[in-house]
């Protein structure tokens, strides 16, 4: 299923029917992307903007990105989806001799791997939106601080979703030291899109609610 080529009526549509995909890892791989349009949206009201000409190659870059950035998302949307249906298949693969055993186990473990590598790969995209993001709220448009927070508040949501999906498929690692660096990374990771969120709003709230 390609996502991006599908009309937001379609994609709410397949997610309610009741089929197992795509379900809130899809979601929030698409909804990732949609904050990634909103901050490209705010670079490009910025760039070519009387005011802003020092920020101008920046508002650039950030527009390119974040495009790349909605296009990644869109194809994590897809494995996202895939990696479910790989890991149901491997979970139904037959056991009836030790030699089944062994493939079962080694093909649920990989399906594993990859469930909760789709997830880690859309927080780490949140990571490099919020980082935008930053960047957005210290010289992008005034005009547009509302829809940057928007965006953040978007981010963090979609951060909270992959974590989910992350701790669901890491619990089920066989590998100590993969589910170790998983959970290393996942922190990490929270911990740069929270503090960023965090001075993001620290830094708008105050300039809406104060403006005249």
């Amino acid at each position: 299923m390609e996502v991006e080529k599908m009309s937001l009526e379609e994609f709410c549509g397949k997610v309610a029917e009741k089929t197992p995909t795509p379900g809130g890892g899809a979601v929030g791989a698409v909804v990732g992307a949609m904050a990634c349009a909103l901050a490209e949206m705010v670079a490009n009201f910025t760039r070519k903007k009387r005011g802003y000409e020092d920020v101008e190659a920046e508002m650039e870059r950030i527009v390119e990105d974040m495009e790349e950035l909605r296009e990644r998302l869109f194809i994590l949307a897809g494995r996202d989806m895939k990696a479910f249906e790989e890991l149901m298949n491997a979970r139904r693969l037959p056991e009836d001799s030790e030699e089944e055993r062994m493939l079962k186990r080694k093909k649920v473990e990989e399906a594993i791997l990859e469930a909760a590598s789709v997830p880690l790969d859309v927080i780490r995209a949140m990571n490099q939106l919020a980082r935008e993001l930053e960047i957005l709220a210290e010289f992008g448009n005034r005009n547009l601080f509302s829809d940057t927070l928007n965006a953040v508040d978007l981010c963090e949501a979609v951060y909270r979703v992959a974590k989910v999906n992350v701790l669901i498929n890491v619990k089920e690692m066989e590998n100590e030291k993969t589910r170790k660096e998983f959970l290393e990374e996942l922190e990490e990771l929270g911990s740069q899109i929270e503090g960023s969120c965090r001075r993001i709003r620290e830094m708008l709230e105050v300039r809406l609610w104060n403006s005249k």
